[in-house]
């Protein structure tokens, strides 16, 4: 029987534990190894006349975890390049909207003073505004009074100081109180006026109430100026529908002569009778324009443009030298007409037979009321 030599298996036997005495004094050597966070090799022992054959798994286990840590780092290294682009984008858009709200601070900073700037200046044209109000106002008045003495002059130089006789006048007479007698200017308002005095001789007749003299209608507004005293109502006077009471007395059947002024300024008003003051105040119709394109009617209130005649609201009696001016007259110049002393002519309208033309009866006679 053929026995087998010792000497190779004591070799393998030597050369293991040299190995193991090697690891050993490695591990105790050196410091401690992270093994979780690299690839770890297992050795297995294996005799020196061992066929490999028998351990098939140990190479095998081996190659496929180091193919499955590389495609891990691989797969580590892609995702980190993705997080890293991520990142970048994210910077480059928050980069963005860090400019945005920058601008847009800065624009509201721009807003907020272009706004106080805009305050500013529209504070500035109201007081502007009405500087040039007031400006205007003085202004329109200075003209006025320059209009008003022109007139005068012309007045005086065509009818002479000397003179106080009128033999060219004339009245009208409204015998009965009916919607259809009237009178009626010829002339119309070319422009707007912002001031008017409104002058005439009245003798009412009998009945309740004055009824309605004079009534200027405008386009858009059949009460643009009325003189009205309807039954047992005080007289009125009406600009543009809005009415103040006039402390006039024309009850006792005798020639009186009535004098009214308006002026856009304020609403500012006046009455006269008889050359003396009555009545003044102010609110009527503040800064209002009288229309121009209206029709003028003597002895009828208008509810549509030139018609539609209210018989309870017709003027009985009669009147004379009615004058229409786009101005406020002063007190002396109204005293002056009511006493004979001088013959002012409205601007807007005068007193001429050619420039009334009655209706429904309305007769003419001729008449001097300074006689």
């Amino acid at each position: 029987m053929k026995h087998s030599s010792p000497l190779p298996t004591l070799l393998g036997y030597t050369l293991l534990q040299f190995l193991l005495s090697f690891s050993f004094t490695t591990s105790s050597n050196t410091p401690e190894y992270d093994f979780t966070s690299h690839p770890r090799f297992i050795c297995t022992p294996m005799p020196v006349d061992a066929d490999p054959s028998c351990f098939p798994n140990a190479g095998a286990t081996s190659g496929e975890e180091a193919k499955a840590t590389i495609l891990h780092l691989r797969e580590s290294l892609v995702q980190q390049k993705e997080i890293i682009l991520d990142q970048r984008e994210t910077i480059r858009e928050l980069t963005a909207k860090l400019a945005l709200c920058e601008g847009f601070g800065h624009a509201t900073n721009n807003d907020h003073h272009h706004a106080l700037n805009s305050h500013h200046k529209r504070n500035s044209s109201m007081a502007y505004s009405s500087s040039l109000k007031e400006l205007l106002q003085r202004k329109i008045s200075a003209l006025e009074q320059q209009l008003h003495y022109h007139t005068a002059a012309l007045s005086d130089h065509h009818h002479g100081d000397h003179s106080r006789m009128n033999p060219d006048g004339f009245l009208i007479s409204f015998p009965m109180r009916t919607n259809y007698m009237y009178g009626r200017m010829k002339k119309t308002l070319l422009q707007e006026i912002f001031a008017f005095t409104l002058c005439l001789w009245i003798k009412p007749g009998m009945g309740p109430g004055l009824g309605t003299p004079f009534s200027y209608s405008a386009p858009g507004q059949s009460n643009e100026i009325v003189l009205i005293e309807w039954g047992n109502n005080p007289i009125e006077l009406l600009i543009d529908d809005k009415a103040v009471t006039l402390p006039l007395t024309l009850t006792d059947g005798r020639w009186h002569h009535v004098c009214v002024t308006w002026s856009t300024r304020d609403g500012h008003w006046e009455a006269y009778q008889d050359g003396v003051q009555r009545g003044s105040g102010v609110g009527l119709s503040s800064w209002h324009a009288i229309k121009p394109g209206g029709v003028f009617i003597l002895g009828q209130e208008q509810d549509t443009l030139g018609g539609r005649f209210d018989a309870t609201q017709a003027f009985v009696g009669e009147m004379s030298e009615v004058h229409l001016w786009s101005h406020v007259l002063t007190s002396s110049d109204i005293h002056s007409l009511s006493t004979c002393s001088s013959h002012l002519h409205g601007d807007v309208f005068a007193w001429t037979e050619g420039e009334v033309e009655l209706h429904g009866g309305v007769t003419r006679h001729s008449y001097d009321t300074c006689h």
